[in-house]
């Protein structure tokens, strides 16, 4: 395995990756990378795919996977710039990372010791095509109001909101300004933020679809990697009593 992508694409795919595990199995095909974590709670789990089109370089002539210390090549990319490129060589049971005249060798985890999730089938019945920006406002909001917060779906807006002891937040956005909206009746549930706070601030695509039923997990599928690739964040419900 021998391929070559641009160290902001790496550096996405990574800092999404630590939000849930500090680990996890890359599995590399003919057609591309795949990569599914799940928290150790059991409480998140996040799906990447790129295709091979989204390397400058990809030379992969079997099924491979790589057990990563998603830390290390954190702690690599310290040490580049945006616009460099990186090249990954695997080497028996080791990795190679180069970037220009910058190389380092880092041991390769045991990919079956890494737990790879079955991602559940979910017939949600509301979807909305959320503004970015306007998402992770309201989160970061909610984020001192309580450690909880509402997603809501009618067939005329998308609402979010938390309630704390004294202060409450709420941010509504109408069918007219969403790119997408897609209900015949209103769904909510509630989540803990800290989760959606963490996977906010990793993603750099330009909307989130926001998949919703009532006390059913959320699943948030989004752009990685100017569009070459795609992911999807899955968060359970907090049952309200």
């Amino acid at each position: 395995m021998d391929i070559k992508m641009n160290v902001k694409d790496l550096k996405e795919v990574t800092d999404l990756l630590l939000t849930l595990v500090t680990e996890a199995k890359f599995e590399f095909s003919k057609k591309g990378l795949s990569v599914k974590c799940v928290d150790l709670a059991h409480v998140a789990m996040i799906v990447l795919e790129l295709n091979k089109e989204a390397f400058l370089e990809y030379d992969v002539t079997e099924d491979t996977e790589l057990g990563i210390d998603l830390e290390k090549i954190k702690d690599f990319l310290k040490n580049t710039s945006s616009t460099d490129v990186i090249e990954m060589k695997k080497e028996d049971s080791k990795l190679l990372l180069t970037v220009g005249y910058l190389s380092r060798t880092m041991q390769t985890i045991d990919p079956s010791s890494i737990t790879v999730p079955k991602v559940p089938s979910l017939g949600l019945p509301a979807k909305a095509v959320v503004p970015t920006e306007q998402f992770a406002g309201g989160i970061k909001v909610a984020e001192n109001i309580s450690d909880n917060i509402t997603l809501h779906i009618t067939p005329t807006e998308f609402r979010l909101y938390s309630t704390g002891d004294e202060d409450s937040t709420r941010l509504i956005i109408p069918k007219d300004l969403l790119k997408d909206l897609k209900c015949d009746s209103e769904v909510k549930s509630l989540y803990p933020v800290d989760y959606l706070l963490r996977f906010i601030k990793a993603i750099n695509s330009e909307y989130v679809t926001v998949n919703l039923g009532t006390d059913y997990p959320v699943k948030i599928e989004f752009d990685i990697c100017n569009g070459k690739g795609t992911g999807v964040f899955l968060l359970a419900p907090r049952i309200e009593e």
